[in-house]
């Protein structure tokens, strides 16, 4: 009889997950159950929310569109009037998502969890370059040599004839002969597209309170820094992960006004632990009137130097509800709003001095520009179940299909998101491993809706449901069917970058 029970409990365990797409509720999985989840998602953001928060956008390469003079490249050798040229930068960008989550109760209040990220991405670039009045030379090799102004072009036989082209500038930038202008030393721009692991998300949940029509949980989560971090030598380069070690909680609230409808808020904090790191020092641009007008992205290989990195912590607030149509399908909409904190730089070495032996000061206020960000999300989704087909023996397994939608609605200094996802979900119990007996096909036959659920007439066998004369009362083992039914994946959002 126990393991009879046991294979009832196992399928009203994966009945659980044909509850709303609810990311955020505060369930737990009940003892002794698994989940395995795979999410796959598509993601382009080719704009992003401009400093002030917003619902306007820029092109998310806004900050490369800049001029830069030539005292940005050599301040005693230039004049303010000597002009390097106007960038005019073109961005394309798409990804692809394989999420991974696996979950386990270790009672029926605890649960523990693990999302594994794997990514692709895939980013196409152009530049352009305008207005300038600066001549390239080039040595006897042909290399980048210096760029000079039209007064000093005459003393150079290896000058151009026109002023600086865009094959000239990106030869500039990223050319690594032991001459004067051969001091950016970047990768070449290109079109490139990769796969990634992303930071693996580690976590546990607990739920301390329930009632009728509330209940209340709080996670704690960390991420293992497993994601590469954006090499500081490629202009373009994209984050798989900051590689730094982040711990954090939510706090979470449900409430049922009604059979069919949960309505959820869960808040939290991230606190991104600081690390030390290789970067490129940026500096600060101003106008003619001294005033700060935004940060230069392009520095001298020099420059780089090792430093910490508090990246800053964030907040985060999910509200919204979810509401069951059918047994089969439900809708769910959510927003999700986060604010973060500066980051914050500071020397981890002795500052380097320039090519000429110089002291220089790192301008690390600029490594910060733009480092508050804030976004307003909206997801909407649908989930289609196969418990009951699989009940009357039309589909062999149990499996939790949700198509979603994912958008950016407003924020400052973030990417405006777009994906498409899906999702399918299954559980199992650990249970179902044992040596059965010979047992697993009368059992599996027994597998069946609890009573309330049933025909009416239908008996109830095993006593799933306890009845009498009044009214039908619930049993402890049914109490836990209906937890686990009502069960939802919260990990999903723990990460600011994610889907």
């Amino acid at each position: 009889m126990y393991r009879k029970w046991l294979v009832k409990f196992i399928a009203m365990s994966v009945m659980c997950l044909a509850g709303p797409v609810w990311a955020n509720g505060v369930e737990t999985l009940p003892e002794g159950i698994f989940a395995v989840g795979l999410k796959f998602g598509y993601k382009f953001a080719n704009e992003r929310f401009d400093k002030d928060f917003s619902s306007d956008t820029v092109s998310i390469v806004e900050d490369y569109r800049l001029v830069v003079k030539g005292t940005d490249i050599d301040p005693y050798m230039f004049a303010e009037d000597d002009v390097v040229g106007r960038l005019d930068p073109t961005y394309s960008n798409y990804g692809l998502q394989f999420t991974v989550t696996t979950a386990f109760g270790i009672t029926d209040n605890l649960a523990v969890m693990m999302i594994l990220p794997i990514q692709y991405v895939h980013n196409e670039f152009g530049v352009e370059l305008y207005d300038s009045n600066l001549y390239m030379v080039r040595n006897e090799r042909g290399e980048p040599s210096l760029i000079v102004n039209e007064g000093l072009k005459a003393g150079f036989s290896n000058a151009s004839e026109k002023p600086l082209s865009t094959e000239e500038f990106q030869d500039a930038l990223t050319c690594t002969a032991n001459t004067q202008l051969c001091r950016f030393r970047y990768k070449p721009v290109r079109n490139w597209s990769r796969w990634g692991l992303g930071e693996i998300i580690l976590g546990m949940r607990y739920k301390f309170a329930e009632s009728e029509h509330w209940r209340q949980g709080i996670t704690l989560f960390g991420k293992v820094p497993t994601g590469r971090q954006v090499d500081t030598d490629d202009l373009f380069d994209t984050n798989f992960g900051d590689q730094q070690v982040d711990i954090g909680f939510w706090y979470g609230i449900d409430y049922m006004p009604i059979k069919d409808l949960t309505l959820n808020v869960s808040f939290g904090y991230t606190e991104q632990l600081p690390q030390v790191i290789n970067k490129r020092i940026f500096s600060t641009m101003t106008d003619e009137n001294g005033k700060e007008t935004g940060v230069l992205p392009l520095t001298q290989y020099w420059q780089k130097m090792k430093v910490h990195r508090d990246i800053g912590g964030n907040w985060d607030l999910y509200f919204g509800g979810a509401y069951n149509f059918t047994h089969y399908l439900n809708y769910s909409n959510e927003f999700y709003f986060f604010w973060k904190y500066l980051d914050n730089y500071w020397a981890a070495e002795e500052i380097p001095r320039d090519p000429n032996g110089g002291l220089w000061t790192p301008d690390f206020r600029a490594m910060e520009y733009g480092t508050d960000q804030s976004a307003l999300e909206m997801t909407n989704a649908l989930s289609f179940n196969t418990i009951g087909f699989m009940q009357r023996g039309e589909f062999p397994i149990p499996i939790i299909f949700s198509i979603g939608y994912t958008v950016g609605l407003a924020g400052q200094n973030f990417e405006r998101n777009h994906s498409i996802w899906t999702s399918i979900d299954l559980v199992g119990s650990i249970y179902m491993f044992e040596d059965m007996s010979g047992e697993a096909e009368e059992e599996m036959t027994e597998m069946q809706l609890p009573a309330q659920v049933r025909n009416e007439d239908e008996a109830d066998p095993d006593g799933l449901v306890a009845v009498d004369d009044a009214e039908p009362q619930e049993s402890r083992k049914a109490q836990k069917m209906r937890e686990a039914m009502e069960y939802r994946n919260t990990f999903g959002k723990v990460n600011k970058f994610d889907w």
